[in-house]
């Protein structure tokens, strides 16, 4: 599919992408398919500092938007985009303001679901259309809810669990991009603060809490090509945690345990195989932040027990092996995605709160 650029700067934009700036950049190397070492290019920030946004990537830009810059009493709309093609930040908005909400991508769209608003839960969907380079009318949620997880795999992207006025949801959105249409399904298992991620053809919704806050091991799989559930668990329960795939490995990491606290442990599972195995981070946090390119997952940030980490432990799929890298500012909460071979960790809280900063990082020779 051939890159789409975003339009730069035209009047009539104001309701789309609305202005653009390189104050700040980093000048990252331009990354090739092949190149299978990943390093960190540098930071700079967006326009508004917050936490509890989302973030989502593809065809070469990159999406955040959503969050709060104090614990849930201001509420952003706010949202910046990175194209990776011009190195260019350009700025828009959701059609509301609301945080903890969920983003996720399909070949040509970006999609941001749920949250909570000013008042409540929202089932508010904000989908951008980067052929047509503007945003669609909204959609919804079959049920307005926060702290649901979201994953895609081509025109396929799935929404699942969270919390609503119910309380703790098994609900299971799905959107069919190439037809518009949306279905519903359910978890095995309600729980929120879950995580998703995807690798061959297989969603995987892992852990979170259950309605009483108690952190599970449950794993709900979605395979896009049969359109079947089953269940698999990690090796140990968690929340907090995160998770993201790669190849055909994807990898639950670090997080908040029953019996253990806070852990470095990693569970991976590989999708062709459907084995789990161990390994560690190289630090035990909490609240940290997961995002896979071709080859690579890196997990940043978090809280080590002492303090705010700037640790970015980064999993080689080919090879099963660790590697580490530092962020220039440790953070919690951060929202993080991917485009061509480019990884981005954005906005989160800091120590003195809600941050502005986005750290870059690209596959390189």
């Amino acid at each position: 599919m051939k890159k789409i650029t975003l339009l730069i700067c035209a009047a009539f934009l104001v309701t789309t992408i609305n202005s653009c700036s390189k104050k700040g950049m980093p000048n990252p190397t331009d990354p090739d398919p092949g190149f299978t070492n990943i390093i960190y290019n540098g930071a700079s920030n967006f326009s508004v500092a917050r936490s509890g946004l989302a973030g989502a990537g593809t065809d070469g830009s990159i999406f955040f938007g959503g969050g709060t810059t104090d614990n849930g009493t201001t509420i952003s709309n706010a949202v910046d985009v990175y194209n990776t093609i011009q190195g260019l930040w350009y700025t828009g908005a959701l059609s509301k303001a609301r945080y903890q909400l969920t983003a996720t991508s399909t070949y040509s769209k970006i999609i941001f679901a749920g949250g909570h608003d000013s008042t409540s839960y929202s089932k508010v969907v904000d989908i951008y259309d980067l052929i047509k380079n503007r945003w669609t009318p909204t959609a919804q949620l079959s049920e307005a809810r926060e702290g649901l997880a979201a994953a895609s795999i081509g025109d396929i992207a799935v929404f699942a669990g969270g919390k609503g006025t119910s309380g703790v949801s098994k609900t299971v959105d799905i959107y069919d991009a190439s037809t518009n249409k949306w279905t519903t399904a359910a978890l095995s298992l309600a729980r929120t603060g879950l995580v998703a991620a995807t690798a061959g053809t297989k969603i995987l919704f892992a852990g979170g809490v259950d309605g009483n806050g108690v952190p599970q091991k449950t794993v709900d799989i979605y395979d896009i090509s049969t359109k079947t559930w089953s269940v698999t668990a990690m090796g140990t329960e968690r929340s907090r945690f995160a998770g993201a795939g790669a190849a055909n490995k994807i990898v639950f990491a670090g997080g908040d345990t029953n019996t253990n606290g806070r852990v470095k442990t990693a569970d991976i599972y590989d999708v062709k195989t459907n084995v789990w195995t161990t390994s560690q981070l190289s630090e035990g946090r909490e609240d940290l932040t997961a995002v896979g390119i071709p080859n690579k997952i890196v997990f940043a940030g978090g809280y080590n027990g002492t303090g705010l980490s700037t640790t970015a432990d980064i999993y080689d799929v080919k090879n099963g092996t660790w590697t580490n890298l530092t962020i220039n500012q440790g953070r919690i909460l951060m929202a993080g995605a991917s485009s061509d071979n480019f990884i981005l960790f954005a906005g989160g809280k800091d120590v003195t709160g809600a941050s502005k900063v986005v750290n870059f990082f690209s596959l390189s020779n």
